[in-house]
Formats: structure tokens, sequence, C-alpha cells
């Protein structure tokens, strides 16, 4: 029987299982990861099970730690918000935040919390900077971002606002049907693909696909580039070709059967968005607030 509750323990726990690394907890609790592995050492010794399966370079959950997720990161939310809360009586909470990101980052998350964020803080200004391109957000002054995982770099506290995510690769049935449908990834070699072109780098992305030999990454071709996922999806519709997109991001065209999905078998899952900042802007309260607001798991 466990006689007190471990409340730091919960806060290392949480920080690996939403940064999926030892380093990435340590960075965002700003401390040496040595730190982090002796912390949750003893948490698990305390409560007595398992949390994590650790590699050489990442960790993974076990059924226990799952369930603990479960449970737990809502209760920790809670907890954290009644603090707030008693530490902001008599205090106003008031301020701007300037934040970059996508605009399908603000569809996916954002705008299913932002009503409910600015009527439990009205004087808390928010800027949203819509920009598919990688920002520098110290050099352009802005006090956050919002981007997929996999592109932010390891120096910044990152605050996970989305499960994983899968991709998708779709065209128009008209498309499909003059030029057939992929069977594999090499398949599309033979087809005419929509391109994106990077904003920030001005590198065309490539096709990124997971087979049962492992990651395949495949240079397509085709008479079409942009620089706008919306404008892949609307191509993609008017049967120009063949596109990619987060799922998410074309879900609506494929329920109603404007375009439909290939080779869904060989998509790998992308790492979902985060909110990102500087560790020196951890002590701007307000963006605390908006961070603990926004991160998944809040619903």
């Amino acid at each position: 029987m466990i006689r007190r509750l471990p409340t730091g323990g919960f806060e290392i726990f949480l920080a690996i299982a939403d940064g999926g690394s030892l380093r990435a907890a340590a960075t965002a609790m700003g401390v040496r990861p040595p730190a982090i592995s002796q912390q949750l050492k003893a948490f698990e010794n305390e409560i007595g099970v398992s949390l994590f399966t650790r590699t050489t370079r990442s960790v993974e959950l076990t059924d226990a730690g799952r369930a603990l997720l479960r449970r737990a990161r809502p209760a920790m939310s809670e907890l954290k918000e009644a603090l707030e809360d008693a530490r902001g009586i008599g205090r106003a909470r008031k301020g701007s935040i300037r934040i970059t990101l996508p605009y399908r980052a603000y569809q996916l998350r954002i705008a299913q919390r932002l009503a409910a964020f600015q009527q439990k803080y009205p004087e808390i200004e928010l800027e949203l900077s819509f920009n598919e391109a990688f920002v520098d957000i110290v050099a352009e002054r802005f006090h956050a971002g919002i981007r997929l995982g996999d592109r932010i770099d390891e120096d910044m506290v990152a605050v996970r606002l989305t499960p994983p995510l899968k991709g998708c690769y779709f065209a128009s049935p008209a498309y499909f049907a003059r030029h057939g449908r992929p069977r594999r990834p090499r398949d599309l070699l033979r087809h005419n693909c929509i391109r994106y072109r990077f904003i920030d780098s001005k590198r065309i992305g490539e096709w990124q696909f997971q087979g049962p030999a492992g990651p395949q990454t495949v240079t397509v071709k085709g008479n079409l580039i942009v620089n706008s996922f919306a404008a892949v999806v609307a191509a993609a519709r008017d049967g120009l070709g063949i596109g990619w997109s987060l799922r998410a991001g074309v879900q609506e065209e494929l329920n109603a059967g404007l375009v439909e999905s290939v080779l869904d078998r060989f998509v790998p899952v992308r790492p979902g968005f985060y909110l990102y900042y500087p560790k020196e802007n951890a002590r701007i309260e307000i963006l605390r607030l908006f961070a603990d607001f926004m991160r998944v798991g809040r619903d």
C-alpha cells in the first residue's frame, strides 16, 4: 500500500511519456538525463511496478504504464489547474502570447480548445501566426511555436498537443479510373504525383513508407509542385494526381468520396503536433497556462 502520493514521480512519469525518451523529459524539466533516470527508478521502486521498457535510444510504456497514464494525466492536470487557481487568487492572468503554427495544427487541436481557454482566461491575448514553414521563434520574437515533433530541436521544451498522426496517400476516383491504383510504393514512379516544396528549406519532400523490410523512400515525379498542403488536397481532389497529407487533413474529402486512399498498409505514423519554446520562456506564466490547457489529454 502506498502511504503517500509521490506527486514528483508522477511529473517525471508524464514528462517521459510525453517526450518519448529520457533525454526529451530531461530537456522539458531542465535537468540532466541521469537525474531523470534515477528519479524514474525510485518512482518505480516506490509503487512496485515497471512503467517503461528501455532501449538505448527510447522508452516504451509497459501495460502497467499505459494503464497509469490513462488515469494519471487527467488527474495531474486537474491538480495543476487547482494549484494555479489557488496561486492566481487576487492576481490577474493577462498579457500577450505570440505563437507560430501551421493551420492544420490549429484545426486539429487549438480550435477545439480555444473558446474554452478564452472563456477561462479572457485577459490573455493570443496572436496566432499561420505558417507552414519552420520559423526561428527566437529571431522572429515568437513566444512559442507548434510543429510536428520530428521537426523540433532537442534543446526546446516540447509539450505534446496531439497523439501520433498517420499520413495518407490519395487521389480522386477519376484519376484512379484513368491511371489505375498503385499497389506498392515503387508503383508511384509510374504516376503523376503532386509534390510539396518546404518553404523554409526549399527542398521537395520525399515520400516515406514503412514496409516489411523497414523504412523506404521513393523520389516521385510529377508536373505540379506546391508549398501548401491545402493546395495538395485541392489538386488531388481535382484529379491532377496523387498527393500526400496527414490523414486528418484530408478526412473530410475521404468521407465524402472526393478522394480515395492508397498504400495504407505502407504509410508510417508521424509523431504528432507539439507546442515548443525555449527553456527561458518557461518562466512566462501565461505561456505555461496555455501549454497546460492545450496539451493532449486535457479534453
